[in-house]
């Protein structure tokens, strides 16, 4: 990624955390970049290390080695006072909103501009015109009490967008929504990433989140980066172990199995093929049957993708056949290991 067109380079991230006994080192050597204009995925399980990284990248925690770049500045590098304006550039949203109660929406996103010095007619000017942005023209003078989980969410958005920065960084900003609410928020995300340019990083463990939003992610695991590419790629073809835990699980019921099966597939679908009975071709032209154990579609980057957990036959000459089948009409096919 050429130099002018990244926005956050980190390099060699660690972070080691003072304990009673030692230390604990949750960042093991951390390398990512994130270009400019980009919605970027951070995934992984509890305790990977997501948070901790996002907050290396404002330096809300410093890292322990390693250097963190903003649109070319090494924030890691400067005094307090310049690291301090550098973070105007960054705006945050968090799970639980962190909204002040004792004020209203309007008081609340103007809140970052008085810190800033901004003068109070033109800081509520702007904050009336971000309330509009996220769709909340009509609730300047509720106070949060009066709002909903996304309404909630949506003035934090606006608060984060009014020192008008180069960066939003999400931490689980829509774990504490229903799944009405979250694709609302999502699809402001993205509209405010189209309208404004601005470089979105999603910290979540939610792989449908990702899917939903994001051009890129970085998996990660144990405090490293399992494996990062594209969010087509990494949900057609996952090469770690917790790729696949994260991409082939999404919503599927895993407790209802007990034991390993044999022959499970996993089949991917892209664009108009999702909409074709390919299953139902395959099977009267092949004369044999596949058990459905999963599935579930994803829109990704305006495309329709599905997915399905497939037990194959045992007959190995009848299941290549069907395999065969399936690769030619061009669904990718690949061997897992289903419990």
């Amino acid at each position: 990624m050429a130099e002018q067109n990244t926005m956050i380079r980190l390099s060699g991230i660690k972070k080691r955390f003072r304990q009673k006994g030692g230390e604990l080192e949750v960042l093991h050597g951390i390398d990512v970049e994130i270009a400019k204009g980009e919605i970027f995925g951070i995934i992984g399980l509890s305790g990977a290390g997501k948070s901790t990284l996002v907050r290396c990248i404002n330096l809300l925690e410093r890292p322990t080695a390693g250097k963190v770049y903003l649109d070319g500045v090494e924030l890691t590098a400067l005094p307090e006072r310049e690291l301090r304006q550098q973070r105007r550039s960054m705006g945050m949203i968090f799970q639980q909103f962190h909204l002040l109660m004792q004020r209203t929406a309007l008081e609340n996103v103007c809140f970052p501009m008085e810190i800033s010095g901004v003068p109070k007619a033109k800081a509520k000017e702007r904050a009336i015109e971000l309330l509009e942005l996220v769709g909340l023209a009509d609730r300047t003078d509720s106070y949060p009490a009066q709002l909903s989980g996304g309404q909630k969410q949506r003035v934090a958005i606006a608060r984060a967008l009014a020192t008008e920065p180069k960066v939003l960084l999400c931490d689980e900003a829509t774990s504490a929504l229903d799944p009405n609410t979250t694709a609302g928020v999502l699809a402001l995300l993205k509209d405010i990433n189209e309208r404004l340019g601005i470089t979105i990083v999603v910290i979540t463990h939610e792989m449908s989140v990702i899917q939903e939003i994001c051009n890129r992610v970085a998996i990660i695991d144990g405090g490293k980066i399992a494996e990062m590419g594209s969010v087509e790629e990494i949900f057609r073809t996952p090469k770690t172990k917790i790729g696949q835990e994260l991409v082939y699980h999404e919503g599927s019921n895993r407790e209802a199995y007990v034991g390993k099966l044999p022959h499970c597939y996993r089949v991917v679908f892209k664009g108009g093929i999702s909409n074709e009975p390919i299953l139902g071709r395959m099977m009267i032209d092949c004369n044999g049957v596949v058990n459905i154990l999963s599935g579930n579609t994803r829109h990704i980057e305006e495309q329709v993708y599905g997915q399905m957990i497939l037990q194959f036959p045992e007959e190995k000459e009848l299941r290549e056949k069907m395999i065969g089948y399936l690769i030619e009409k061009g669904v990718v096919v690949e061997e897992v290991e289903y419990v």
